[in-house]
């Protein structure tokens, strides 16, 4: 083990269970983030495997793909059952370039698929491994398979730090059993990170229609799509007078996108008041939230979504459930926008009434909140701190 001064840089290989690729463009995004984030200090690599189909064309090819600060190294290995074998064999035949060399800690990124073979490699290596998790089945986790849950805790075993992106996760995961062999778990909360450059305030003409977004994967079961609608449904009817616009952001599936247009039809919300644009790239978005008046989730259940920080830093207040940990950012006091239970349609459509008041909410506070909370130099210096803690404890 390698001493290092406060000032070093370190070498850091992160592996990842989800990450963005030429088979899912858009999956783990914000696991890239938070390796951008650590590259602004640390030297950085990226492992990650895509199982893939026969069929795939993907199948048996591989690239590396220089980013911003951070190389990446993506493979597309045969699909297996279960798929964590693919992942495995696939991650422990790449080899780290020169500028990681051996590195000095391996950082996992979610602890199932790719936990067998990280901690493989921070075991041959005899170097820490710290895991950050985003992951909401701990929420539930009477649905994850023994099998799944065995890995998961064995992989524990060998982390010297857990990086939750909420305190609620984090304590989703003591109970589910994620802790040290040694039983001196580090558990130290960082959030999802924000590029506060590209997610600012610009100045916007007032308009006498509010205009809402709402940015997801679209999934019904967890975001609760047709709630919205409801709502903007009861609110066009009793409240005719309002004149509202909302932009909904994201959904791969064509077919998908096909059915809630015709379902908001339906519902006699028409395109002028109700717009399902697709999935957007990062800068489309950060113009969607510059011209919004606030965000809406209805989730069911989250963590703590990158796009509620997206939209303050944007100066931009957010009416959302109180699901997982967003309450630990979103309060009635915050002057950040309004929680609501889940399933409360009509606690949303009085939230979105609210926002005819247009001194509610003051933009260049609500943006200072997420620069100092969720801005990439936040997130690396709170991954910095991780990173000298466990090489520490690794040390003594």
């Amino acid at each position: 083990m390698n001493n290092h001064d406060e000032s070093d840089s370190l070498r850091v290989l992160h592996i990842a269970s989800w990450y963005p690729s030429k088979d899912h463009g858009s999956l783990g995004n914000f696991i890239q983030r938070h390796v951008g984030a650590v590259a602004k200090r640390h030297e950085c690599e990226v492992w990650y495997a895509a199982p893939v189909a026969n069929e795939n064309p993907l199948l048996g090819t591989s690239e590396v793909i220089e980013r911003d600060g951070f190389l990446e190294r993506i493979a597309y290995p045969k699909a297996t059952k279960p798929g964590s074998r693919a992942v495995t064999r696939a991650l422990l035949k790449m080899v780290p370039g020169e500028k990681i060399a051996m590195p000095d800690l391996v950082h996992l990124h979610v602890a199932f698929p790719a936990g067998r073979a990280a901690r493989m490699i921070s075991e041959s290596w005899d170097v820490p491994m710290v895991i950050t998790e985003h992951w909401t089945a701990y929420h539930h986790s009477q649905h994850i398979p023994l099998w799944r849950k065995i890995s998961m805790r064995r992989t524990a075993a060998y982390a010297a730090a857990f990086c939750p992106v909420t305190d609620q996760l984090g304590e989703k995961m003591r109970e589910f059993k994620m802790l040290n062999i040694s039983g001196k778990s580090i558990y130290t909360t960082v959030p999802n990170v924000v590029d506060t450059e590209m997610f600012k305030i610009t100045s916007q003409v007032q308009e006498t229609e509010v205009k809402l977004l709402h940015v997801s994967s679209l999934d019904e079961a967890q975001k609760n799509i047709t709630g919205i609608l409801h709502t903007l449904a009861t609110l066009r009817r009793v409240q005719p007078e309002f004149q509202f616009c909302a932009k909904f952001v994201g959904g791969n599936d064509a077919e998908k996108l096909r059915k809630l247009r015709s379902y908001a039809a339906s519902l006699g919300l028409t395109e002028t008041c109700v717009n399902f644009s697709g999935p957007l790239s990062t800068e489309e978005v950060a113009k969607c939230m510059q011209a919004s008046d606030a965000l809406i989730l209805f989730s069911r259940n989250e963590n703590f979504p990158c796009v509620i920080a997206e939209a303050w830093a944007s100066g931009v207040p957010v009416i959302s459930t109180d699901v997982g940990g967003i309450s630990e950012h979103l309060t009635e006091e915050s002057g950040r926008g309004m929680l609501i239970e889940s399933e409360d349609e009509s606690g949303l459509k009085e939230a979105i009434l609210s926002l005819q008041d247009t001194k509610t909410y003051n933009a260049h506070e609500i943006r200072n909140y997420a620069v100092k909370h969720f801005s990439v130099e936040a997130v690396s210096e709170s991954f910095d701190k991780v990173y000298r803690e466990a090489l520490k404890s690794g040390e003594a």
